[in-house]
């Protein structure tokens, strides 16, 4: 039985109700940016997990918070931005889906979704700052809050240069991972979540350390999932990875363990777009599998996984806070979606 209460569910119920009140009423203040706000409200509404809330919520209630309005609106920001990340993320990548729908620049043309990406960035500030939290606190929030602002845009610039590298080493790869989606989808909200509720040092360093691997294990279980995924529960292709040329964690350790052959087809077929063949896409995936990539992908995941839930074991937090945040990690771990 799930030890979260309120249930992942319900907290993106609460989420969700807060972030289409907020817009609408941020659309009538400003009429102008309506089709924009518009926009947004599609993006959300299309599905997402709303994990960033739900890890800011409970690194909150682990710190001694309680269940109230200006929580859920605080976590709420934190969609807002992953909304930010995901718009801009899908011009980058040429994406045209997501979540099952068109992408806003496929609907509406860069320009436009350009604008809507960083209407959502402007918005996920006033709403943090808007939260009803007292302004001691939102100031000792706002540290993490803008570190993770800037380690996503790094880690993307990062991801973007490596696209044109043959070669990637499992340590880089890492460390772009953890940038630009391990620490801003679960370290940095948890840490967020704790410093809004007047958490000592020492807690927020401990639901740190909880954090930081199981945020890599979060990416590379994304990874496994574009690659090896089912298209109707993940809502994009399942090629797009490997379309796109993503130097992942599953590239770095094919290119390193595979021989001669395997390597160059590899090498010059990953990133092909649109000229791969379905044959050659099951060429690609066989090799990944054949190198060993994935399982090995797999065990560090459960690594991670186990190191996490160490650092949560010895985390001074109440004991049904420790087990909500059990949950959640065993969800982020082993996810299908």
């Amino acid at each position: 039985m799930s030890a979260l209460s309120p249930s992942l569910d319900d907290l993106r119920r609460e989420v969700d109700e807060e972030l289409e009140g907020f817009l609408r009423g941020c659309a009538v203040r400003l009429p102008e940016n309506e089709p924009l706000i518009h926009e947004l409200l599609r993006v959300i509404q299309a599905g997402g997990k709303r994990l960033r809330p739900a890890f800011c919520y409970w690194g909150f209630r682990a710190a001694g918070g309680t269940h109230g309005d200006a929580i859920v609106t605080a976590s709420a920001s934190l969609e807002l931005l992953h909304t930010f990340a995901l718009v801009h993320d899908d011009i980058m990548d040429a994406s045209d889906e997501r979540r099952g729908q068109p992408s806003v620049h496929a609907l509406h043309g860069v320009e436009v979704a350009l604008l809507v990406g960083d209407l959502a960035l402007a918005l996920a500030d006033e709403c943090l700052f808007g939260s009803g939290f007292v302004d001691s606190r939102l100031v000792r929030a706002f540290g993490p809050y803008s570190v993770m602002r800037q380690e996503v845009i790094a880690g993307q610039y990062l991801d973007v240069r490596a696209t044109s590298k043959k070669e990637i080493s499992e340590t880089e790869v890492r460390h772009i991972a953890a940038l630009k989606s391990g620490r801003y989808s679960i370290e940095k909200p948890l840490v967020i979540g704790a410093k809004l509720a007047d958490a000592p040092p020492h807690l927020v360093d401990a639901l740190s350390g909880f954090g930081e691997p199981l945020g890599e294990a979060f990416q590379f279980r994304d990874d496994l999932l574009g690659t090896f995924g089912d298209r109707s529960s993940i809502g994009k292709p399942i090629d797009s990875d490997i379309r796109e040329g993503k130097r992942n964690l599953l590239y770095a350790l094919a290119v390193e363990a595979l021989e001669e052959e395997d390597r160059a087809f590899l090498v010059q077929r990953w990133g092909g777009g649109s000229s791969l063949s379905d044959s050659d896409l099951r060429g690609l995936r066989g090799l990944i599998e054949a190198s060993g990539a994935r399982a090995k992908t797999e065990q560090l995941i459960v690594e991670l996984a186990h190191n996490a839930n160490r650092s949560l074991d010895e985390a001074p937090i109440d004991e049904g806070a420790r087990a909500a945040l059990r949950d959640l990690a065993r969800f982020v771990t082993t996810r299908t979606v």
